[in-house]
């Protein structure tokens, strides 16, 4: 039987997408420091190590800068997939545009916040001063029109070349051998793709079965005597899933947009705190009434997960 994916242009359904992000390094080894460290332990000076920041790295704007930092890197590594290993990773065409302007959108909020940096750079150095002590090296702070330069975040896009026509000056045999492993390459990653689709769907889905299985079980990991819940989070998370699988769907797979419309529509229509039975502002049932109801939304969620769960090794079956 021939598969759905077999068919498809990759080229025309896939864009290949890299991110990268710099930060002002604020860590440095002092070698006096280690010096006197080894001296005064009577340690060998090539097994110690004293390092120090040139930052307070608990400030509110140096924070900032590596929250944003950290947004743009799980919002590209979510919605993209691997491809190449240097660095590129793929995203649908139809995709595309959202990662982009998502993108555009934290890269002006980083520069923004290195703003901030760059205003309260003076104060930083003087607080380090106070900090650091005889520590302090005034030589290792770069003047404050270079700080700007050190942080940068850079986008770059690359199409994926196509494989039917390739003008080489080489025999036609070698010409044909270099295509055929190219395409074959191509094919080993789309696979690759599809294997990575496959994890996260599972470990999310699995996830998920979980936290409803185990609610109200005693928790002996907690501290005190508590029972499992669960967070806001477990609803959104698959949201996220059912929004993300679209971007990883290179061949077009119609039975890959079935599972992300079947995700949305099935585990995402009740919300964490429904399936906890929290009480909200103007509901009058008793808390037995309550969690009756939650009861049966969690059993109703757990038997969607779970079905979704069956279908999905046969789904991803020819990867």
């Amino acid at each position: 039987m021939t598969d759905p994916r077999d068919n498809y242009d990759i080229q025309k359904r896939a864009i290949l997408v890299k991110v990268s992000t710099t930060m002002l390094g604020i860590v440095r080894k002092d070698v006096e420091a280690t010096d006197t460290a080894a001296h005064t332990h009577n340690a060998d000076v090539n097994q110690v190590r004293v390092v120090k920041n040139l930052l307070n790295p608990k400030s509110p704007v140096w924070l900032k800068i590596r929250k944003i930092r950290g947004k743009i890197r799980n919002f590209h590594r979510d919605n993209t997939g691997p491809w190449q290993d240097e660095g590129f990773r793929v995203i649908t065409t139809k995709r595309y545009s959202n990662w982009r302007e998502t993108l555009e959108a934290l890269t002006a909020d980083f520069d923004a916040a290195v703003d901030d940096l760059v205003t309260a750079y003076d104060d930083l150095k003087r607080e380090a001063q106070i900090n650091l002590g005889n520590l302090y090296d005034a030589a290792l702070y770069p003047e404050g029109d270079k700080i700007r330069q050190a942080f940068s975040v850079v986008m770059e896009t690359e199409v994926i070349p196509s494989r039917g026509s390739v003008i080489l000056d080489l025999d036609k045999a070698r010409t044909d051998k270099l295509v055929a492993d190219a395409t074959a390459a191509d094919q080993r990653r789309v696979k690759k793709l599809a294997e990575y689709t496959h994890q996260i769907v599972r470990k999310e889905l699995e996830g998920m079965l979980v936290a409803l299985k185990e609610f109200g079980d005693d928790n002996p990991e907690a501290k005190t005597k508590r029972t499992r819940t669960f967070r806001d989070s477990l609803v959104k998370r698959m949201a996220a899933l059912a929004d993300t699988l679209p971007g990883l769907n290179v061949t077009g797979d119609l039975r890959l947009d079935k599972l992300a419309q079947e995700i949305a529509g099935k585990l995402t229509i009740v919300s964490a705190a429904e399936l906890r039975g929290n009480k909200t502002k103007g509901d009058n049932r008793t808390d037995a009434m309550r969690e009756a109801d939650a009861a049966t939304k969690r059993d109703e969620v757990q038997a969607n997960t779970q079905e979704i769960l069956d279908d999905l090794d046969s789904l991803f079956a020819a990867d």
